[in-house]
């Protein structure tokens, strides 16, 4: 024992990696999630063996022709790329997205791009992959070096973030030699079956074939055999991935393979694509895996059930957009309920990496804001609601924990759409983002007064600021006296703030009164934004009734409002009218409404002050320890003084107490900071640095 601690700590001193010796409980697949792994994308220029783009669009081999663009590309959803180095990226003939970023994709050929993704599995909580080889392909040397440069590769992840695998073929039974040949090249050459991290069951090493019995494929069911019957004399644990209609050996399935069925070890049965609702899913239960699933048990066999997110191939194949909606994670969860109510403790997630028919569950574009500006792709909030980038990594982990048992089996999805530092971004592009839950309805907090025919929904065509699509909030205001407001609730969201939380979105007042159309924010405790004392980063109050923006101008507004509402939950995205005695119309359009957690630096250039402005307040000693001193030449009484740190947080609210008031900072680290005095609706800020 001290021989080998010794030996790790030689490693750890070297850099080496250390491989943790797993029990072979913890390499098995029945007790395991397991999702299948494509790893098929390349680029021109990645230095494959490919050396053409593949899998994004159809490419020339040793040519950037064919390189992604509108209307020549093979795939449906658009991945979240934002963690990619950039060594594994290249540009696409994709128009930049909404945001203005170039259109980049990754190539799965880098050990970089396997082990990023590793590394989400491990954070996530999900088990493993089945790594899919495509014996056909394998059949061309250049796809073959491929495939085995991307196993090799897997490995060194896998047992880097220490998530089991195993290969899963995608085969026939047409060519027995030849499949044996290639596998007999990755037992004898690649060595990837010796990983302390490949999977395991009963003490025999995993192998999946998938195909066999599928209509299309070659009906030849000794061959089949024969294949099965190889392998498990070597000592594999083999699993088939096997038609729908397997046990009827109808419908998907060749006549006359019942007993290729039955001399698998466990049995995975397709189900991508054989229902498209919730209401499907119950019926494939009661019709197929309940049935299926006595039938393993009383045979021996193992069962593997299969879950898959949703699907659509309109860009590649044709269909329609959309075409199985992943209903907000409901369609997926609805799987994992019934495999649990079923006694399942064992799944495969179709499919980890395939934007091709969006099946992912990896990484996607949450909104319209990520995607190309001329090419359709599906994001995850398509469905209307927003859904953060990682959320189907997260509902993974989540179904592996209530498989496992160490989490409870809700009847929906329980975990939340979104996390830090993205909570809420819509430019209310229909079929991209996050769409109003409501439209012209006031909201229940308040009852509305003296405004007529009141409006406020989702427009095209009018104007915006990003895509086509906004929200326009308008009506007439007929208070000649004694105010008037009408508070619409358009969002319904559960979004925790944090001290770092932000909240903006563009604005374009049409008239004066427009200028007092505001985004408001309703919290579970009841409370709002506007009376928590909040100002925008001009100083202006998040009062509606306080007025803001140019008239027929885009601005941006902006307001941290975790200054205010920090430890509380935002229940509902209001938009509102609220103006003192007018009459008139107004029409205001809002677009990109954002939440998130912001580390951006504070840019005092938005404070810009004239000379004489400037000279009203002094701050000394420059540099300050522990306390720093703000004289205020013609002190009124009413200034209030807030201090911030370079990335605009606020960390103190005090009002100027004489011409001349202490501010302490002892409790404060090193640096630079402002403090922003406010003065007759003006704000002048000063710098501050601040020493130890």
């Amino acid at each position: 024992m001290r021989k080998q601690f010794h030996v790790l700590i030689l490693l750890l001193m070297c850099g080496l990696p250390v491989l943790a010796q797993v029990a072979p409980a913890a390499q098995a697949v029945k007790g395991k999630v397991i999702c299948g792994y494509q790893a098929w994308f390349n680029c021109y220029g990645d230095g494959s063996p490919v050396a053409r783009w593949r899998h994004w669009s159809a490419g020339q081999y040793n040519s950037n022709n064919g390189s992604p663009a509108p209307g020549a590309i093979s795939f449906e959803a658009y991945p979240d790329v934002k963690e990619y180095p950039s060594a594994v990226m290249f540009q696409t003939n994709l128009g930049n997205t909404n945001l203005g970023d170039p259109a980049k994709l990754f190539t799965s050929w880098q050990p970089q791009t396997i082990n990023l993704h590793c590394q989400w599995m491990q954070q996530n909580g999900i088990d493993g992959v089945a790594l899919q080889r495509f014996l056909g392909e394998t059949r061309d040397g250049v796809f073959k070096r491929n495939r085995d440069s991307v196993a090799v590769r897997l490995r060194r992840a896998a047992e880097q973030y220490q998530r089991i695998f195993y290969i899963m073929y995608d085969m026939s039974a047409d060519d027995t030699t030849y499949f044996k040949n290639d596998w007999l090249h990755i037992e004898n050459n690649l060595g990837v079956v010796n990983s302390p991290y490949y999977a395991h069951q009963d003490g025999k090493p995993v192998i999946c074939l998938w195909g066999f019995g599928f209509t299309g494929r070659a009906n030849v069911p000794a061959h089949s055999i024969a294949i099965i019957n190889w392998l498990k004399a070597k000592g594999y644990y083999v699993i088939g991935g096997v038609p729908t209609n397997w046990r009827t050996s109808s419908g998907d399935s060749h006549p006359g393979y019942s007993a290729v069925y039955d001399s698998f070890d466990m049995l995975s049965p397709w189900s991508v694509g054989r229902f498209n609702s919730i209401a499907g899913a119950d019926n494939f239960k009661n019709n197929h895996v309940t049935p299926d699933l006595a039938y393993c048990n009383a045979n021996g066999i193992d069962y593997q059930p299969v879950i898959f997110p949703g699907f659509a191939w309109s860009n590649w194949n044709g269909g329609p957009v959309n075409e199985i909606p992943r209903a907000k994670g409901e369609f997926f969860w609805r799987q994992v309920y019934n495999l649990k109510n079923l006694g399942f403790n064992t799944a495969y997630i179709a499919m980890f990496d395939e934007y091709d028919e969006a099946t992912n569950i990896m990484k996607m574009a949450d909104s319209y804001f990520d995607v190309p500006h001329n090419q359709y792709f599906l994001t995850a909030s398509a469905d209307g609601t927003y859904i953060g980038p990682d959320f189907y990594l997260r509902l993974a982990g989540q179904a592996t924990k209530v498989f496992k048992g160490t989490a409870p089996l809700t009847t929906n999805v329980s975990i939340p759409f979104s996390v830090a530092p993205l909570w809420f971004r819509t430019s209310v592009q229909a079929g991209y983002d996050a769409m109003p839950s409501w439209t012209d309805s006031p909201d229940p907090s308040s009852v509305p007064k003296n405004v007529l025919s009141p409006i406020c929904g989702v427009v095209t065509g009018e104007t915006s600021f990003t895509g086509n699509a906004s929200i326009r909030a308008g009506g007439t205001d007929n208070a000649s006296s004694g105010g008037s407001y009408h508070y619409f609730r358009v969002f319904d969201v559960n979004i925790p703030v944090n001290a770092d939380t932000r909240l903006t979105w563009m604005a374009f007042p049409t008239n004066n009164l427009s200028r007092y159309v505001s985004v408001d924010l309703v919290m579970t405790d009841g409370s709002n934004l506007r009376d928590a004392g909040a100002t925008d980063i001009n100083g202006v109050s998040m009062h509606p009734g306080a007025g803001r923006g140019t008239v027929n101008a885009w601005q941006k507004q902006t307001c941290y409002i975790g200054n205010w509402l920090n430890g509380k939950t935002i229940d509902r995205i209001m938009i509102a009218y609220d103006h003192g005695a007018d009459v008139g119309a107004f029409k205001t359009y809002i677009d990109d409404i954002v939440i998130k957690d912001t580390a951006e630096v504070f840019a005092p250039a938005a404070f810009k002050m004239a000379a004489e402005e400037e000279s009203i307040v002094q701050v000394f000693p420059q540099p300050a320890n522990k306390t720093a001193t703000v004289s205020i030449s013609g002190w009124t009484g009413a200034e209030k003084m807030e201090l911030l740190n370079a990335e605009g947080k606020s960390l103190l609210r005090l009002q100027a107490t004489g011409s001349r008031t202490e501010l302490p900072v002892q409790q404060y680290p090193a640096g630079i900071y402002y403090l922003r005095v406010e003065r007759n609706g003006k704000f002048i800020v000063k710098k501050i640095l601040i020493t130890r």
